[in-house]
């Protein structure tokens, strides 16, 4: 695995850890998954997480 693929999943797993701090100090599921949803897409539109290597 590589460095970029490392950062990745750390970026994901952060993204987790956060989005199940938030859904369970709420109680609900559906706040879990759009926290997530929400995160997830942040880190992509910040360039954090990476889909595509860079050309």
């Amino acid at each position: 695995m590589n460095a970029r693929n490392k950062l990745t999943v750390a970026y994901l797993n952060g993204c987790l850890l956060v989005a199940a701090v938030v859904g369970s100090t709420t109680g609900s599921g559906a706040v879990f998954l759009l926290a997530i949803a929400a995160l997830a897409a942040a880190c992509v539109a910040h360039g954090n997480i990476r889909i595509r290597p860079r050309s």
